[in-house]
């Protein structure tokens, strides 16, 4: 039995997919590199500071995805 690889089947998919893409490649390890230096954002250690946005966007993403594919299967709760 062969697997598949399952790729998005709409333009709302694939915006999903880049979204969380990027947010994987924020958190990756030479991202982190860069941004990890001695200074402060918001009172906070620049690489916490990035850790936050990071969890936020996320969670945008999460609720973006969510509102694109209620919208594309005709769900209106």
């Amino acid at each position: 039995m062969s697997q598949r690889f399952v790729r998005p089947a709409s333009w709302r998919g694939w915006l999903v997919l880049a979204g969380f893409v990027a947010v994987i490649v924020a958190g990756i390890w030479p991202v982190i590199g860069w941004i990890n230096r001695p200074t402060l954002v918001a009172g906070l250690p620049a690489v916490a500071a990035w850790s936050y946005l990071i969890i936020f966007a996320c969670c945008a993403v999460m609720a973006l995805g969510n509102r694109l594919v209620a919208e594309e299967d005709g769900d209106d709760d």
